[in-house]
């Protein structure tokens, strides 16, 4: 609550009622399954994210090239990729449906780099983090031109995930340095962004760390 509360200044329920004065039914529910799946994503809680993609997954296939229909194309490659790479099983499922998101990202960045390359790179990060050690270097690469994509692009907010990103994979193969550095770039993102909420979250992970 404290972290909807950071990017749209009212409570889920305010927002709620609000946007049903203005939307269908429909709609709304579709707005608010890709407001948790967002926040549950940028906070880390990749197992929540799941949840919510799992109760609305079929709406995540694509289409229109609206804002939500983006932002709901790129949540589903991060979260099946993550848990294809966790899961023992349905592995072919969540991986379907991370791939059928970066390559639906990859048709939009041959439109538009500017707009879509930095979210191409990180889910391709994620892709090669998922296919294992082999491809630990391809994934690192990833990570960085994803980050740097962002920030040329000014994308402070996918700028921050990016970076909280490649501190999970860096934290992950026990490279503590560089998780440290990567989730104090995230910091800085999400400062700069405004999301005080992430702030404090970022700055626990950081905490952990550094003891």
């Amino acid at each position: 609550e404290d972290v909807y509360s950071t990017f749209f200044n009212i409570s889920e329920e305010e927002f709620f009622h609000q946007e049903m004065n203005c939307r269908g039914a429909h709609t709304m529910k579709l707005i608010l399954h890709t407001c948790r799946m967002y926040l549950a994503v940028m906070r880390g809680n990749m197992e929540l994210a799941a949840r919510e993609y799992e109760s609305n997954g079929a709406e995540y296939q694509g289409g229109i090239r609206f804002i939500g229909t983006i932002t709901r194309v790129f949540l589903a490659g991060l979260v099946g990729f993550f848990v294809a790479r966790k899961q023992t099983s349905d592995v072919e499922k969540w991986i379907h449906v991370g791939v059928r998101s970066m390559d639906t990202m990859k048709s939009w960045t041959e439109d538009s780099s500017w707009n879509y390359e930095h979210r191409l790179f990180l889910l391709e990060a994620e892709y090669y983090f998922f296919k294992g050690d082999k491809h630990e270097h391809l994934a690192s690469a990833k990570y960085k031109q994803s980050i740097a994509a962002a920030k040329k692009h000014k994308f402070k907010n996918d700028e921050g995930l990016a970076a909280q990103k490649a501190a999970v994979f860096h934290r992950h193969y026990n490279r503590k340095k560089e998780a440290l550095t990567n989730f104090q770039h995230a910091k800085a993102c999400y400062e700069s962004w405004g999301a005080e909420g992430l702030v404090k979250e970022i700055e626990i992970k950081i905490a952990s760390l550094s003891q």
